[in-house]
């Protein structure tokens, strides 16, 4: 009873201010009031809905990117040329000379090498730049035949790689080949180094077979 009192009263207080100009600037200014009231209880919420969802995002771990995969460049033939030049390996030469076979086994340091020669007989054999020796126990014995019936230049890598470099190369797989009126040479390698180099008179009756393994560029 006394809560429909109040209803009452204020019913009939509302009514009577909206009989007067005077009062019906009064009621404007309560409902404005009200409005902004409203608005600013608005407001307030959504500032505090935004910094928590603001915190909430900061707490999670940031996506990172997956590091960007550095691809090497290929090393070119002059490359691959250069570092067997200045590398130590071993090496195993089988030389074919009209039906005749010669077998160098042996390592290249940087400065000297040394290895063993296959013929007729077996001979250990040491070079630097003094010259070649054959090595007997512990005494180097200076020679001169080592290379004796084959052609020197075809051991001489150096030489070699000139001689291919000033001729028309073509590349198949793996494979270089270049062609002169004597010989056809290959270069065999794989994706880092020359694996061998292969020369063949053009009548097929000569062939030197150059392998190289164990390659260490100093």
């Amino acid at each position: 009873m006394h809560k429909e009192k109040n209803i009452n009263k204020l019913k009939a207080w509302h009514q009577n201010l909206k009989k007067t100009p005077r009062g019906q600037a009064y009621l404007k200014l309560i409902y404005w009031g009200i409005f902004f009231l409203i608005l600013f209880i608005i407001l307030a919420f959504s500032i505090a809905f935004n910094n928590n969802t603001s915190q909430e995002n900061n707490t999670q771990e940031p996506i990172t990117e997956p590091p960007t995969e550095i691809k090497e460049e290929p090393i070119t033939l002059g490359e691959m040329e250069n570092n067997l030049l200045n590398s130590t390996y071993t090496y195993k030469y089988n030389i074919l000379i009209n039906d005749i076979t010669y077998l160098f086994e042996g390592t290249k340091y940087n400065t000297y090498e040394e290895g063993y020669k296959t013929s007729s007989n077996i001979i250990k054999y040491y070079i630097d730049n003094t010259g070649t020796y054959q090595v007997i126990e512990d005494t180097r014995i200076p020679i001169t035949n080592l290379y004796e019936g084959l052609d020197p230049n075809l051991f001489n890598i150096e030489y070699l790689f000139n001689t291919i470099n000033n001729l028309n190369l073509t590349r198949s797989s793996n494979t270089y080949s270049a062609l002169d009126e004597y010989y056809e040479y290959k270069l065999n390698i794989n994706d880092e180094q020359i694996t061998s180099i292969i020369v063949t008179s053009i009548d097929k009756t000569i062939s030197y077979d150059l392998n190289f393994a164990n390659i260490e560029v100093n």
